[in-house]
This record gives structure tokens, sequence and C-alpha cells, in this order.
């Protein structure tokens, strides 16, 4: 019987359409779903596709067969374009579709059209349509040339690479669809094996095209692989997460809480005839409540402690898709965690503890409480010689006096100071006379101070963990006696800096009341005998009157910087109108020097951390600046620049500058004083503003001097009324006084 190969064309290419519709319609209701709308897309493509076969399949002129040729070719470019995109998204590569790569694939597979399309201007793509009779069926054949055969070449390598793709994804341990994409790849075979055996003459005719059908049939497995087969949504994890005799439950769920797969040891939790396919509320009641509050909880056999461990499954694109739930059985642990509670109990009591015995007695009672060793002492070193501090009452009872105590003269046969001095613990055994019936003993060092001993009656070995444990609490031991240790030490260093502190202050006090009084009485007897000095030479006595209050003035300063040196942050800092205090430094630098200009470029209120101190930071920063300009007119700029919580005061000179080097060691306290004009200025400057908290350092200027930066911590106006607004004594009720 002859078969109507036109029309099972027409056929299967409808059916094409309506497939290929069907999916691009799933798609678009299930757009969570790995690649979805970007296959629904492709599918979308591909049902117009098969409408532009029929319409070849129908065409009964040459002109009719040339234009359906052309819409033919512009949809399979597509169709090329899109799979790689599909296989680019579905496999986790989104980031791979820059705008430059996506454009470079669309004009690999575009290339043709376009040429296609712009045929008459070039002429280098001819098409030529002619009837062809075979088989029983007459239908156009375009002849392409050489440059489609290069195209379909390019088209070719293009699916192959998506193709590539999708089963390298198949393979790798982050795919949790690999059912589902296996599907793919098997459905993607079929077209591109029906596109090959067309190109290269291997059909019934050379004018029917099946791949657009075969294209409709993959789209119809995709399909049901991507929306459909549930069993495809999440791989069972048992051939590559799952031991099966691994000791500890373990259950797989997807993301909606179903079962999907769980080793040996999961069985006896679960308890349940089939588990895979139900819900774990419906295996196991009660024990996903249990595994999301993520504490340790008993479930199943009686006394059995689970901890449960979960892990995210995602897929390639991030998405969560289900869980790893692992229920480590933690029933020998609760023993340690007894333990461990209880160490951490006595650690904040060490912590706490102020002398060395209370100490000593806090180890031993953890020792014989906690590691069940009746027997436990805390030896320390006085004068070359451990001492017992605390022992149990089973160690007073049942040991010798004498063995209780050690010392150089007995390293030989004195485990006790043999530990001392090696600092390294160890097991002894105790047999022997003086003992009692103490079998071994754990010796621990304890630093510097002395040696932790716990006995056991037992068969002379200590287990691992009791080992640890010990250990532990030696290092606690060790740590607390350390601290009680420094404590002293702190307390009697504390007093003798504050005896220091004394003295210096003391003795500051005598130098600035002396160097006062003798500065009254260098004034006076200057005034005193002015009248019988000459007038041309009383310009001296003037100089040694103004020196006399600049010595003055200086030791009151001194006082200041001894008092802010000494005094803690809160007493050191507080609010200071930084306006007010460069406008008054600006003003006495242009009374002390006669030929600067100085700028101030102030546009706002702005208030520091600093204290009183801050005007003679500022004059030093000026006259530096002045006695280093070697101008005739030295200019020097005064502005403020915001930097967040902080301000930066600049003080700019158009002097000759300083070298990088001198920059990093201006603030140096050994500079002398030809290098920072005076030296102590610039370290007293430095040292100020390290005091409020502050930095400075040194810039070029251009097109030549010095910027000075000194940054500050901001204040606000707020708090420098409060700072200085009159203390209110009694409030309402203190006013009336009752007169």
């Amino acid at each position: 019987m002859d078969v109507d190969l036109v029309a099972v064309a027409i056929l299967g290419n409808a059916g094409g359409v309506v497939t290929a519709l069907t999916v691009a319609y799933m798609a678009s209701q299930n757009r969570d779903r790995p690649g979805a709308l970007s296959y629904g897309l492709l599918a979308l493509v591909g049902s117009v596709w098969c409408v532009i076969a029929i319409t070849q399949l129908l065409a009964d002129t040459p002109g009719a067969a040339t234009a359906a040729h052309a819409l033919d070719r512009i949809i399979a470019a597509q169709v090329v374009a899109l799979w790689v995109v599909f296989a680019l998204i579905y496999t986790g590569r989104r980031e791979w579709l820059s705008p430059l790569r996506l454009a470079a694939i669309v004009l690999a597979s575009n290339a043709y059209v376009l040429l296609l399309l712009t045929a008459p201007i070039h002429g280098l793509v001819e098409t030529t349509v002619l009837p062809v009779a075979q088989r029983g069926a007459t239908l156009f054949v375009v002849r392409r040339g050489a440059v489609y055969a290069v195209q379909s070449a390019v088209g070719y390598v293009l699916l192959v690479f998506g193709y590539a793709l999708l089963v390298e994804f198949l393979f790798e341990s982050r795919n949790v669809y690999r059912k589902q994409t296996a599907a793919i790849v098997a459905g993607a075979g079929l077209p591109l094996a029906v596109s090959v055996a067309h190109s290269t003459g291997l059909t019934l005719h050379p004018g029917l095209d099946f791949t657009p059908i075969a294209f409709s049939l993959n789209t119809a497995l995709v399909g049901w692989a991507l929306f459909e087969d549930d069993s495809l949504s999440v791989t069972q994890l048992s051939g590559d997460g799952l031991v099966d005799d691994l000791p500890d439950p373990v259950i797989a769920l997807n993301d909606e809480r179903v079962v999907v797969d769980f080793n040996a040891a999961a069985a006896s939790v679960l308890d349940h005839p089939a588990p895979v396919g139900n819900t774990i509320d419906d295996v196991a009641p009660g024990l996903v409540e249990q595994i999301d509050r993520g504490e340790v909880f008993t479930f199943g056999e009686p006394f059995t402690y689970y901890n449960p461990r979960t892990t995210e499954i995602t897929d390639q694109f991030g998405e969560e898709r289900g869980r790893l739930v692992v229920l480590r059985d933690v029933t020998g642990q609760q023993r340690r965690q007894e333990r461990l509670e209880a160490l951490q109990s006595a650690t904040q009591q060490f912590i706490g503890a102020e002398t060395a015995e209370s100490i000593a007695e806090m180890a031993v009672e953890f020792a014989t409480a906690v590691l069940d060793q009746n027997a436990a002492g805390v030896f320390l070193e006085r004068d070359e010689r451990l001492e017992p501090m605390v022992v149990s009452e089973a160690v007073d009872e049942q040991v010798d006096d004498d063995l209780l105590t050690a010392s150089p003269d007995d390293r030989s046969d004195s485990a006790l100071w043999e530990t001392y001095e090696r600092g390294e613990a160890r097991t002894v055994s105790l047999e022997g006379d003086g003992v009692g019936a103490l079998r071994a003993a754990l010796m621990l060092p304890l630093g510097s101070h002395g040696v932790l001993a716990i006995g056991t009656t037992g068969d002379g070995d200590f287990a691992t963990e009791d080992r640890r444990y010990a250990e532990v609490l030696a290092q606690t031991t060790q740590v607390a006696l350390d601290q009680v240790e420094r404590e002293r030490e702190l307390r009697q260093s504390r007093g003798s800096v504050k005896r220091r502190r004394e003295q210096i202050e003391f003795f500051n006090g005598v130098l600035r009341h002396s160097l006062h009084n003798a500065m009254v009485v260098i004034r006076g007897r200057a005034e005193h005998v002015r009248d019988d000095v000459p007038p041309s030479k009383r310009r001296h006595l003037d100089s040694i009157v103004t020196w006399c209050g600049r010595l003055t003035d200086m030791s009151e300063t001194i006082r200041d910087i001894n008092n802010t040196v000494t005094a803690s942050e809160a007493e050191r800092l507080e609010v200071v109108d930084l306006d007010v205090t460069v406008q008054r430094s600006v003003q006495s630098i242009r009374a002390e020097y006669e030929c600067p200009s100085i700028e101030c470029e102030l546009s706002g209120d702005y208030y520091v951390q600093a204290n009183k101190l801050l005007e003679e930071v500022l004059l030093s920063i000026l006259r530096n600046a002045i006695d280093h300009n070697d101008t005739a007119t030295p200019t020097v700029t005064v502005s403020v620049q915001e930097a967040s919580d902080w301000l930066q005061l600049r003080i700019a000179d158009d002097g000759p500058g300083i070298s990088d080097e001198l920059k990093t060691t201006v603030f140096e306290r050994g500079l002398t004083p030809d290098q920072t004009a005076g030296g102590f200025g610039i370290y007293f400057v430095s040292v100020m503003m390290d005091l409020y908290n502050g930095k400075l350092w040194f810039e070029d200027n251009e097109p030549t001097g010095t910027v000075a930066v000194l940054e500050f911590q901001q204040a606000s106006a707020a708090e420098f009324e409060a700072a200085n607004r009159p203390h209110e004594v009694g409030g309402d009720a203190g006013i009336e006084t009752g007169h």
C-alpha cells in the first residue's frame, strides 16, 4: 500500500504544533522549575517551526517555496540559539550569558539568515528552487550552496555544545536531577540525528524535513520530564549521598518533606514498612518538629538521644530542593556533656577565685566529683619544694605524709617532682606501701606553680576521655593560678606607679612654685630699677618682664600637660568650640608676629573632643609654619574639612616644605630645635593629639609649602551646651531658701 508521505508530514507537524504549544503553556505554569521559562520559549518557537514546515509542504510555486525556505531558516536559527541558552541555564551556568556572549550566540546561529535576507545586495547566497518527484510525491527542493553548508556546520557545533553541557551535567555531583537530565539528553538526541540525516540526504524525499516533527517529539519528552513526572524531580541519593552501613540514621527528603531515600540505620527509627514516597509526618509523626528544633532529642528506643544535622539539597541554581537529615546517636555523649557543663561551671568559679588555696580546693572538688576519682591533690611549689595545698580525704587517709612533699633531692624517686621539672603529664604506678588501695596516679603539671595529681583504685589505666578532661582541668587551674599571680603583681605595680606619680606631682609642684616666685622677684627687681635705667636701655627691662610672663605661663601649661597625661580619658576630654579656639590662636599669632598673612576659612560651627590645651597645640603648629617660612610675607591658611565623625583642621603654609623623611620623623622627641623650630613644639602636638584620640600628619601643599592636618573626634553643639550649662542645685525646691 502506497503511503502519502506529504500527508504524514503535514499531520506530524500539526501534532508538533499542539505538543509544543502545550509544553510552552506548562512551562508558564511551572516557572520555578529549573530552565522552565527558557525551554517554554524554545517550545513556542518550535511550534512556529512546525507551522512553517507545513507551509513548505503546501507551497505550489517556486516563489512560495523560496519564501517558506527563508522563514524556515529564520526559525531554525532561533531554535539553535535558544537550545544553547536553555542548556546553559539548566546546567546552572546563567552567569555565562553576558550580553556580549549572548549576542555572539545569536549572531553565530543567524549568520546564514542575514546573508540570505541580504542576498540581492551582495549575491553571496543563491537559492535555486526545483521541483523533485520521488516516491510518488512532487515537492519543491531548495539548492543551497557552500555558504549554507558552512552555516549548517556552525549550527551543529552549537547544538553539540549544548548537548555536551547536558551530558557533563548529568554526571556532576551537584546535579540532583540526574534522571530528569538523562531524559532530556535522550530526547535531545532525536532531532539532532534526524537533522543530520536530512542534511546528508538520508531521507525518503529531499523535500521532506522531519526535523521539526522530531523536535516536537523531543519537546513532549522534555516537558514530561520537567513538569509532570515527580519521580524525576529529586534524584534518590543512595548512590552517592548515603552509606547503607553508616551507623547513624540518614534520611533524604524532597522540598515537600516526602521521604525519597534512607539508610539501614534509619529503618528502625522510621519503623514504617514503605517510607519512600510518604511524607515524614506520616512515616514518623513528630520527628520533623524535633529535627527543625535542631536540639538533642529522644526518639524511638528509650534513652536513645539524637542530635539532628540538616543539610540542604540544592539544585544547580542554588534553590533548595530537599534536605538530607543525619541523626547522630549521642547517647554516649550525655555523660560527657554533663562533665563539660560541670567544667564550665568550675571555670567560672576559677575566674572569680582570689587565692591559690581556693583554686586548689575547686580543682580537687572537680576531680573527685566529676571524674569519679576520690583521690586528688594540688601540690604547689614553695621555696623549691612541692607541698600539698589541698588534698582529698582519700589521699589524706591513705597516703603517707612523707610522700606528699617533693624537692630536687627527690627527683630520682619522686614522680611529683619529675612531673613538675619536665612539665609533661604522665601516668605512674603506685604499687607499694604508703598509698593504700591506690593503684595509679595521673600527674599533670601546672606550669611554674606545681602539679595536679589524680589517683585511681582501678586497674591503673585512665580512659582517654578521662585523661582529656583531667588535662583541661589542669590547664584551667594553671590559668587561674596565673591570674592570681598577675593580679598580685599588678597590685604591687599599681602601688609603685601611684607612689611615682605622687613623687612627680610633688617635685613638679615645687618646681612651678619656685619658678613662679623667682619670676615675681625678677619682674619686681626689673620694675624697681626702671627709673634708674636710661630710656634707651629700658627695652632690655621690657624683654625681662615679657620673658618672666612667658615662663610663668609655661609653668602653668606644663602643669596642665602633666594633668592631661596622667588623667583618665573621661577626665582628659571635653567638648571644645573649635571656631573660637582657632580665632583666639590666630589673634595671638598676629600679635606675636608682624608680617604673616593668616587666612581663616571656617564656614560653620565646629566642636571637637579636646581640652583647654588645644589653643597651645594650634599655636605650636602656627609658629612652626611661620618660623620655617623663608618668604618675605609668610601666608598661612586655616580651614576645616569634615570626614564622617571626624573633623580635619588643615593648616597650610607657602614655605619651602619638608622632606618625606622628615614627615615621618618630625614627631620624634629627639629631633634638634633647628629641624622643628624648637623641636619640642611638634612633639608636644603629637603627644596631645594622641591623648585626644586624634591624628596628626603632614602633606605637601601646592605649589609649595606644607599642610599640617589635625584630625579630631567631632562633637555636637548640643554636647557643648550641655557641658557648659550651669548645674542646677536642688531644682525648684531649692530656690526658696527660707529668707
